[in-house]
């Protein structure tokens, strides 16, 4: 039952990108110890499909109350990943009939939301104890001070939380996350253990990795052949946009169009002949909606500019020239949304982005080697048929 994740090198990049992203949000994520609205509601609901007892990894048992912590701290992430999705199809997260039909909604008309999550917490649940079987078998030294010092800020931050609900941290712990204190500190210290290996085997990756290796991953492409540069390297452009839509992306009026590309036109020969193109923008440049107004001011630090890797644009036209123009190439696009004066103004090469690559392969390496673990008939996980049938029946309302 296991998922597999990560940027494998021999496949370069799942065709699902929409879940790779689930499974990089899901990994780990209970280290986070924030209480989301309506926490402890998600217990009762979670807690009345998941079976009275236990999953086993190889020949561990995992009782009830690690499962249900585990499983409310993947539901906070997980919500908050998918929190545009919800708030779209209108559930109502503070009650238990809307936790409820959202976990019952198919994803991928293959499997529910609730399906996908509790993968998720089975996933996590048998890569720490493989890890921490490995800790043990391979004689790993624990930094027991660091340990100490990571678990005293996470107590810390659990025991603020239980004053502020005003309980004490056992009736906390059983409120919001349906489980014990004592259970909880367990999973804690243990996911606190098995991040120091984490660290320890990805570093040992890194340091293996060679600049051969890299180049050759960063020119590669992926089984649908794409080019796996086009993930990494980003461009730099400021654009002048004279819209052609209004803020629903309905057309405006022809006559609107017309002065729409006459002025655009206009922009276009005043960036030619050498006026500076960040001005242009700051005079003449149409924002789509006043979301998109408030996103510029947030992300670039310069009227119009923007950076993003090819396959992070949706409109292609914009995005294919940004990657085939040389620095300072100045374009006039007709788009879906207007007429577009672009500058190229930077752009990352491999020099540029090779740390990034190392860490992508050295990434790579530990999620191959960990999937080798997870077919490995010790660490093979154990769910009762109650559980099993939980991920066979669910709505496909959508």
């Amino acid at each position: 039952m296991a998922v597999n994740k990560g940027i494998k090198e021999d496949v370069k990049k799942k065709t699902n990108k929409e879940l790779s992203k689930e499974e990089t949000i899901i990994r780990y994520g209970f280290l986070t110890l924030a209480v989301i609205v309506g926490l402890c509601i998600i217990y009762f609901v979670i807690a009345s499909i998941i079976p009275n007892n236990y999953i086993k990894v190889g020949n561990n048992k995992i009782v009830e109350e690690e499962f249900m912590y585990q499983t409310n701290m993947q539901y906070n992430v997980f919500v908050n990943y998918y929190q545009d999705y919800i708030a779209n199809l209108g559930f109502d997260l503070s009650t238990q009939e809307g936790i409820s039909a959202f976990m019952k909604t198919a994803f991928d008309n293959q499997r529910s939301f609730g399906q996908m999550l509790l993968e998720g917490v089975v996933n996590n649940i048998q890569e720490q104890y493989i890890i921490l079987d490995q800790i043990e078998k391979t004689g790993f030294d624990i930094d027991e001070q660091e340990l100490e010092e990571s678990y005293a800020l996470q107590l810390d931050s659990l025991q603020k939380a239980a004053d502020e609900a005003g309980y004490d941290l056992d009736d906390y712990a059983g409120l919001y996350y349906g489980t014990t204190f004592k259970a909880m500190e367990k999973v804690i210290k243990q996911t606190l253990k098995a991040q120091q290996y984490i660290n320890y085997l990805e570093e040992q990756n890194l340091e293996a990795v060679t600049d051969e290796r890299a180049r050759s991953y960063y020119d590669s492409v992926d089984a649908d052949g794409n080019l796996i540069k086009d993930d990494i390297d980003k461009v730099t452009v400021v654009t002048v946009l004279k819209r052609t839509v209004d803020d629903q992306l309905k057309p405006l009026a022809d006559d609107v169009v017309a002065a729409a590309k006459a002025k655009a036109e206009e922009v276009f020969e005043m960036a030619k002949n050498g006026q500076d193109i960040y001005t242009l923008a700051k005079l003449y440049s149409d924002e789509l909606n006043d979301e998109d107004s408030e996103e510029e001011t947030e992300t670039t630090t310069k009227p119009g500019e923007y950076t993003f890797t090819k396959n992070e644009v949706s409109i292609t036209d914009l995005s294919d020239w940004a990657f085939q123009a040389s620095i300072s190439d100045i374009g006039l696009l007709e788009t879906d949304i207007g007429f577009i004066v672009i500058k190229l103004v930077g752009r990352t090469e491999y020099e540029d982005v090779k740390d990034e690559v190392f860490r992508l392969i050295a990434g790579s390496d530990y999620e191959l080697k960990m999937n080798e673990y997870q077919q490995m008939s010790e660490y093979e996980i154990g769910l009762y048929r109650p559980y099993q049938d939980l991920y066979l029946n669910y709505s496909i309302a959508q």
